[in-house]
């Protein structure tokens, strides 16, 4: 199979993700919104990432939320391990209030500490620090072999704290994060083929990725085949591609062209949270003529410091 045909196979599993709604998202204040896998709830195609937030004042970052409210943002990223910036107690602060109206998820701790205990202990101080009770996702942070995913879904390992905690409804979704390694996610599909089900995957989705190491080349296409809802990250290589490569605009469009349910954006300003907002409320998906004309321009430019995240 060639560049274009993949492609081509890739984009017409997108049509499965969008749902009826879709038509109103050129109301201002109303984003499209997608499937979170085969059988999960509608969310917004666009979500803030809570990483960066830890790098504004908190008046600052409480604008920046308030700002994705207004502009139709309902998905909400962040990780018990942004904590060391506050990233959950912004959004505690912020989002008090609106619960009900919003997709909230975080994140285990991330790698090397893989016990269940450790698990539960995080996920209390996590609810705690976002004032409430329940969750709407909580996924396994930032798996990075192949081991480090035995470890978690050993016995007494951190996957059965979600899982517990799913089956109790303290979380309404589990699910996995990483952007080491396509190796350690492809050893999570061999779980979940066991048995061990989960409903989300979180991965880098960028034209550069598709070069090097690629997770929508060797992840993407099984997440799909098994219904899980992708979550896409690091859309812009974290920044990387911005620089005298790509527009913001191509690399959102690139990522939301292909079937994952959410492209969780970073950003940094209120300007910028209305400019990606716009951005997905006009959203129009490329060809795969225009996928591929774009990779080719990249691939000369492929290396590795770009997508310096690998590298664990």
């Amino acid at each position: 199979m060639n560049r274009k045909q993949f492609l081509q196979q890739l984009l017409g599993s997108l049509a499965g993700l969008a749902i009826s709604c879709r038509a109103k998202g050129k109301q201002a204040g109303v984003l499209p919104r997608r499937r979170l896998g085969e059988d999960g709830p509608a969310v917004s195609l666009m979500g803030m990432g809570g990483f960066h937030l830890r790098k504004q004042s908190d008046r600052e970052a409480g604008r920046m939320i308030d700002a994705a409210l207004e502009e139709g943002v309902r998905f909400f990223d962040t990780a018990e391990s942004y904590q060391k910036d506050q990233s959950e107690e912004l959004y505690g602060a912020a989002l008090k209030g609106k619960r009900s109206e919003i997709f909230l998820m975080t994140k285990t701790f991330s790698h090397p500490d893989r016990s269940a205990e450790s698990a539960k202990r995080h996920l209390e101080g996590s609810l705690k620090r976002l004032q409430t009770d329940s969750l709407d996702l909580w996924q396994l942070h930032s798996v990075r072999s192949k081991e480090d995913v035995d470890r978690a879904f050993a016995k007494d390992g951190a996957m059965e704290v979600l899982e517990q905690m799913k089956s109790e409804g303290v979380v309404r979704r589990i699910g996995v994060t990483g952007h080491t390694s396509p190796g350690s996610l492809l050893r999570v599909l061999e779980h979940f083929d066991r048995g061990r089900r989960f409903d989300t995957m979180q991965f880098p989705i960028n034209p550069i990725d598709f070069h090097q190491s690629s997770f929508q080349k060797q992840v993407l296409p099984k997440a799909v085949q098994r219904g899980i809802g992708v979550l896409a990250m690091k859309t812009s290589a974290d920044g990387r591609l911005l620089k005298e490569l790509l527009t913001i605009e191509q690399t959102v469009r690139f990522a939301l062209s292909l079937p994952v349910s959410v492209a969780i954006l970073g950003m940094e300003s209120v300007a910028q949270v209305r400019q990606n907002a716009q951005l997905a409320r006009e959203f129009k998906p490329f060809s795969a003529e225009q996928m591929t004309s774009l990779l080719e321009k990249l691939a000369p430019m492929a290396d590795p410091a770009l997508e310096w995240y690998k590298k664990g």
